[in-house]
């Protein structure tokens, strides 16, 4: 693949390439990084649009499985809309999400590194929304992130654990809210097989949660890795006691800025339903949507594309007028998907631009 459809980013010499090899833990030079992102991560761009377009296809697809005639039912919802002051607040709600989301990884990359400049660590957590919502299988956003922070002077642990202590809050204040699901008073829209899926889904998570402490805290779980890894666990656990020497202070203000991050997404459903004339429970929809955040990883898709949608239509359509149902999922997924991915695109371009001056 050739320079004109493939972007590289720098990466540390330790980080592996894309060929399979590692190269030695060797601190770069700012200059040498643009060398070193030849042979290290890579962005196919060909490859982002069609995972872009299998999972827009997929979307599409489950759309008119539910509703045939969506045409006709997204014209006459869009145009019976009766209050789009709330499609306004959505946007706001939207905007603070992502600058919350961007404001976690900025406080972490500052405990390392105080003079690092906030729009580049902004620009990358907005570019991970890109790397994330247009890549199959997820996940890659991590190891993205992880690269371009390198370039920002980060070391590979340093770089590394700032991404995953942001995930692992990000996460666990996910996974508290779609605990709520179990509360009867919470008016849960999810169905039994629902209940037992989200219940496996979270097990797993805390098995992995648990299953990681242990296994990095105890030589013999150590000394099973091999040794390449056995170093980059170790490194990685090096930075998180840095982490938490800085004190309850940086958890409490990262927590903070999810507990936002999460506040605004949850509001994003009620706020279009209310745009389209809902005037029904808010709770549970919020509720649904929480579990259906829990959900979407499980598509290979991206975006979640096919479990966000088949998700959407079971879990809150069912509580929802038939005829703003299409609608208002269309809406939702531009917001949290759509535009999420042309930003992070925007602010890819501008640090190219910023790179080449």
């Amino acid at each position: 693949m050739g320079p004109e459809n493939e972007a590289r980013v720098g990466v540390d010499p330790g980080v592996a390439c894309h060929d399979g090899t590692v190269g030695a833990q060797v601190p770069a030079a700012p200059e040498s990084r643009a060398a070193e992102g030849r042979k290290g991560v890579s962005l196919h761009w060909k490859r982002m649009a069609v995972s872009m377009i299998l999972g827009l296809a997929a979307g599409v697809a489950v759309i008119l499985l539910f509703n045939p005639h969506v045409d006709d039912d997204v014209e006459t919802a869009v145009t019976a809309t009766q209050a789009p002051g709330f499609l306004v607040l959505a946007l706001v709600a939207l905007a603070v999400m992502l600058i919350a989301d961007a404001w976690s990884l900025l406080i972490l990359t500052r405990i390392i590194r105080p003079d690092v400049p906030w729009w580049r660590v902004v620009g990358v957590a907005f570019e991970a929304h890109l790397v994330g919502g247009a890549t199959s299988f997820g996940g890659i956003e991590i190891p993205y992130q992880v690269v371009v922070l390198r370039s920002l002077g980060l070391t590979v642990s340093q770089a590394t654990s700032t991404v995953m202590v942001k995930g692992v809050i990000h996460t666990t204040v996910l996974v508290f809210a779609a605990l709520v699901a179990f509360i009867p008073v919470a008016g849960s829209p999810i169905t039994t097989l629902q209940r037992w899926i989200l219940l496996g889904v979270l097990g797993l998570i805390l098995v992995g949660w648990v299953i990681g402490t242990l296994w990095v805290r105890r030589p013999l779980g150590m000394s099973l890795l091999p040794a390449a890894a056995r170093r980059r666990v170790a490194s990685f656990a090096d930075a998180l006691r840095e982490f938490r020497q800085m004190g309850w202070e940086v958890l409490a203000k990262v927590t903070a800025a999810q507990l936002v991050y999460w506040v605004c997404m949850f509001s994003l459903i009620p706020l279009v339903l209310l745009a389209l004339g809902y005037r029904g429970r808010l709770v549970p929809i919020a509720v649904g949507q929480a579990v259906l955040q829990v959900l979407m990883p499980l598509s290979p898709l991206p975006g979640g594309a096919g479990v966000a949608e088949v998700g959407y239509l079971e879990l809150i359509g069912r509580m929802i007028p038939g005829d703003i149902r299409v609608a208002s999922l269309i809406m939702w997924r531009v917001l949290t998907w759509l535009i999420p991915l042309a930003l992070g695109a925007l602010a890819m371009g501008l640090r190219g631009v910023k790179r080449h001056e």
